[in-house]
């Protein structure tokens, strides 16, 4: 019997380390897939290079699940809307359009801590801004954070420092020359609406206080489940990422 396969598409500025340990997790129930260890993911693309990318990658069949965190949840919804997936899992997703109800949070709380980033990317010092991140991944992490999946959050986010600073440069220059430009075509047709057109199951792992992204996707797909996550950082639930996986396993075969 052929083993079940998992695609994984990791959040913008982070990498496969989100999820280096499911394979152990899973104890051999799948074969794990990192789309960013064979193939740049196109964030500044509608899409159309990234699915060419993942038939190639799934051959001649498809992927059991994708699992994509963030803001590749874009990504994740177009390999299922094109039937490259029989699963789909979202971790701590980005719905691309505004809530159909405000966060239950303060949200000038939620960012306070995030702050400082803004500040280094203005000064424009990549070694200032990495020391900044750091200082925050600590301050969120919350006190159960393991420490090696602390640790893990910020090799990944020094790594990735550079790409952070020049993306949020460019978006305050492309800002400063145009305060009205268009959006991106994925921000014209958000993946979340249209979930009612996917026939496959959709796990979504949710931060605490994002709630309000649950009940869209709950009401919108055919065939939803919510799981509220206890930690503010995605990068340390590998055992809670790896029960929903199983679980959309134990569903599909």
């Amino acid at each position: 019997m052929t083993m079940p396969r998992i695609l994984f598409v990791p959040d913008q500025f982070t990498d496969y380390r989100m999820w280096s340990d499911i394979p152990d997790w899973i104890q051999g129930r799948a074969e794990v897939i990192h789309f960013d260890q064979h193939e740049q993911i196109p964030w500044a693309d509608a899409g159309g290079g990234f699915l060419a990318a993942v038939r190639r990658l799934a051959g001649a069949g498809v992927f059991d699940i994708v699992v994509a965190a963030g803001q590749a949840a874009r990504f994740a919804f177009a390999i299922a809307e094109a039937g490259l997936a029989r699963g789909l899992i979202f971790i701590y997703p980005s719905p691309d359009c505004l809530l159909d109800e405000p966060p239950d949070v303060d949200l000038a709380e939620v960012l306070k801590p995030y702050l400082p980033v803004v500040a280094a990317v203005r000064e424009g010092h990549i070694d200032r801004l990495r020391d900044v991140l750091v200082q925050v991944a600590c301050d969120t992490a919350g006190p159960d954070a393991e420490p090696r999946e602390l640790q893990r959050l910020i090799s990944m986010l020094t790594d990735h420092a550079g790409e952070l600073l020049t993306n949020l440069q460019a978006t305050q220059a492309a800002a400063a020359a145009d305060p009205s430009p268009p959006d991106p075509p994925w921000l014209e047709r958000p993946w979340i609406d249209r979930l009612a057109t996917l026939t496959v199951p959709v796990i979504a792992i949710v931060a605490p206080g994002s709630t309000a992204i649950g009940d869209m996707i709950t009401r919108r797909a055919r065939d939803a489940e919510i799981v509220v996550a206890d930690q503010l950082i995605p990068v340390a639930l590998p055992s809670g990422s790896a029960e929903v996986i199983v679980r959309m396993l134990d569903r599909l075969t």
